[in-house]
């Protein structure tokens, strides 16, 4: 606590001090924002220029067909979606090969999702209100934003800026559809954008021996976004949003449990113990359901307060509802709430200077019950109370060689408490430098480096199978030191961008399990072990003729094995990413194609523990796959616009290939401590075949 008032007061020391000097100075504009949602009138602006971000525009979201969050990134440079069950239809978002919950997502700038909310709430995100999805890897690159230590992703939603509305029908030959409805109004000084969707997806069982691969979805969302210029120089904006989201996984049948199920299945329900043979047994033995609720109120006021000074106060708060009955035999609810608030000052405070200072509160409470383990089984709840109090502050330079620099630091006081486990205090302080150097008008480089940091909460649900509970014996908090240089090549016809990124990862928290299967709890440590990770990738694309681009991209993302036996799933280490997009007189044909090199999985999690066949007398045998081989996928959609009315004609994994194909489903027998139960998550490729869609899109 002496350590973060000391460095919290000598921030606020030095950035005063730079302000009260730089006040005589003459002012001019704020540097020009390349990508930058909000009114430049208002002063609002990215971190720095220097700020090397990968910008998702709204158009090339629309053109990929993305119907999730997971979709829209999955093929962005370093960023890989994940697959952690097939049966409950949980996913992470893996940046620089980074644990999934190493990566901060905000909403417009506010950190509302945490590694509990993550799991799931990312699919019931509805794609229509969103403008731009920007990622920034790295600590460094992450600047300002909190934790971040694989990097971060911020979710910038819709600005009305006309008046106007929107339907889209999305039908698929699976039975997926996808419907959306949105009307924009501008008024002089008022305007709003109101929305609603709703979506689903089938299940997938490729060998249709009746256990699924692929879970069914359904989600439906609405959402408000209205801002208010409550004077010439200040803006009021607010966005609510309210979504619901179902899985059913394990069966085809869309058999929802209702209830915790008393029948586990056992090597008797598939023909010879064998999971790529039919399925016999209680449907019910195999099935999950997920449910989930999730309400955001945000509150931005935004002051141009004069020529030189901005101010900036958030208000936002998440309540997120889950309810779960899963395989295993348990169920599993939480209520996850979420409040944060924070106040930035941006000052111009020289002619090629910019400053900002800012203070932020974050509160995040869980609140859990479970029939089997609480009531029945007496395990101790997982609830826990955090608390983050930040102050931060970063200095922009601009300088007339086109040299940029940006420097920042957070100071935060941590506490978490788990009410029937333990608590954890610290504080910890984090630095992040970035500089740019634009050394002609087509050519650049970059280089940044910052350390993040992470309270590694864990609830049952982000453990994901703790349902024997856990103990938290975690002490430390984790941390990373993160590098990263990258160069950029651009004119109209061709681009280039190399990029190398490095992280060196301490305290990683990690489960134990006990000696004996299922004979206590998890105990989860912080790893003695640091991990050094490295990723090299380009990206290049040239324009043989105006309508027409060509875009590759190759990742080689490079892991220690220490590393990799504690990651949850098999996560990519090489992989090539094509895409041709001809647009013209209306027309647009683009094709995606994504190269997955082979990997070693036996390495990661207990990969080399799955089996395909299980006997109650003999154990088992015939060994899950340990190395994956390589595979393609491809992705080709067609759309003309007719005035009003766009129409798209599309096909997602065209060659149909998924891992069961190979002959490798994600189900299997997981055998430790003598212990041998049903499992499906030995996942390392596609578990959803070919679909062709319809998609119709009207503007009036």
């Amino acid at each position: 606590m002496k350590l973060f008032k000391a460095c919290s007061l000598t921030l606020f020391t030095v950035v005063v001090c730079a302000v009260t000097q730089a006040s005589a100075q003459e002012s001019i504009t704020l540097p020009d924002i390349i990508v930058n949602p909000a009114p430049k009138t208002l002063g609002s602006r990215r971190e720095s220029t220097a700020d090397t971000v990968d910008v998702l525009k709204k158009a090339r979201i629309d053109k990929s067909q993305a119907t999730s969050l997971n979709e829209a990134v999955d093929r962005m440079p370093g960023v890989d979606s994940q697959d952690y069950c097939v049966n409950c239809g949980a996913k992470r978002i893996s940046i620089n090969g980074l644990r999934g919950d190493h990566t901060s997502v905000l909403i417009d700038g506010v950190p509302l999702y945490s590694a509990v909310t993550s799991v799931y709430g990312f699919d019931a995100i509805p794609m229509q209100s969103v403008q731009e999805i920007e990622v920034k890897r790295g600590s460094g690159n992450a600047l300002l934003n909190p934790e971040a230590i694989g990097g971060s992703i911020n979710i910038l939603t819709l600005t009305p800026r006309e008046t106007g509305s929107r339907a889209s029908v999305r039908l698929g030959d699976r039975s997926t559809k996808t419907y959306e409805l949105m009307h924009n109004h501008v008024f002089k000084k008022y305007r709003f954008s109101v929305g609603g969707e709703f979506g689903s997806q089938t299940s997938w069982d490729v060998d249709k021996n009746g256990f699924a691969e692929s879970p069914y979805k359904e989600r439906q969302s609405v959402f408000l976004k209205q801002s208010l210029d409550l004077s010439p120089r200040t803006q009021w904006t607010t966005r609510l949003s309210y979504a619901e989201m179902e899985v059913i996984g394990g069966n085809s049948s869309r058999t929802k449990l209702s209830a915790p199920t008393g029948t586990l299945a056992s090597d008797t329900d598939f023909d010879g113990g064998d999971v790529r043979r039919p399925f016999r047994g209680d449907v019910k033995s195999i099935s999950e359901y997920v449910g989930i609720k999730r309400t955001e109120v945000t509150s931005k006021l935004l002051s141009n307060l004069d020529e030189r000074n901005t101010l900036e106060w958030n208000l936002a708060g998440a309540i997120y509802d889950q309810k779960s009955f899963y395989m295993h035999g348990y169920d599993y609810a939480t209520t996850d709430t979420t409040a944060y608030s924070d106040l930035r000052w941006n000052r111009q405070l020289a002619e090629n200077r910019v400053g900002t200072l800012g203070v932020s509160i974050r509160n995040e409470i869980l609140r859990s019950d479970s029939q089997v383990m609480y009531e029945k089984n007496n395990i101790p709840k997982d609830d826990f109370n955090y608390a983050s109090y930040s102050l931060f502050g970063q200095h922009d330079w601009f300088f007339k060689n086109g040299f940029e620099f940006s420097a920042a630091l957070r100071l935060e006081k941590l506490e978490a408490r788990w009410l029937k486990l333990r608590s954890l205090n610290r504080d910890v302080v984090s630095p992040r430098l970035m500089a740019k150097w634009q050394h002609t008008e087509h050519f650049s480089q970059n280089f940044a480096y910052g350390t993040g940091y992470r309270m590694p909460l864990t609830s049952i649900e982000s453990a994901h199978g703790a349902y024997d509970g856990f103990v938290v014996d975690i002490t430390k908090l984790e941390k990373s030191h993160s590098l990263v240089y990258s160069a950029s090549y651009n004119t109209p016809v061709v681009y280039l961008t190399p990029s190398l990124h490095y992280t060196h990862l301490r305290n990683m928290s990690y489960p134990l399990e006990p000696a004996v299967a299922h004979a206590g709890p998890l105990r989860f440590v912080n790893d003695r072990e640091s991990h050094d990770l490295f990723v090299y990738d380009l990206l290049t694309g040239i324009r043989p003729v105006p309508a027409w681009l060509l875009e590759v991209g190759y990742e080689n993302f490079r892991y220690p094995d220490a590393y990799k036996s504690k990651l949850p799933t098999a996560a990519i280490e090489q992989r090539v990413n094509l895409r041709s997009e001809y647009e013209k007189r209306g027309f647009t044909f683009v094709v995606n194609g994504s190269w997955v090199g082979a990997r070693r999985i036996g390495k990661y999690y207990q990969y080399s523990d799955q089996y395909n066949v299980s006997d109650g007398l003999l154990g088992v045998s015939e060994p899950k796959r340990t190395k994956s081989p390589a595979y393609w996928q491809w992705d080709a959609s067609f759309s003309k616009k007719l005035k009003a009315v766009e129409l798209t004609l599309g096909v997602q994994n065209l060659f149909d290939f998924t891992q069961t194909k190979k002959g490798d489903s994600p189900a299997m027998w997981h055998e430790h401590g003598g212990h041998t139960h049903l499992d499906n998550r030995h996942v390392w490729g596609p578990n959803r075949g070919r679909e062709y869609f319809v998609k119709a899109v009207l503007d009036f």
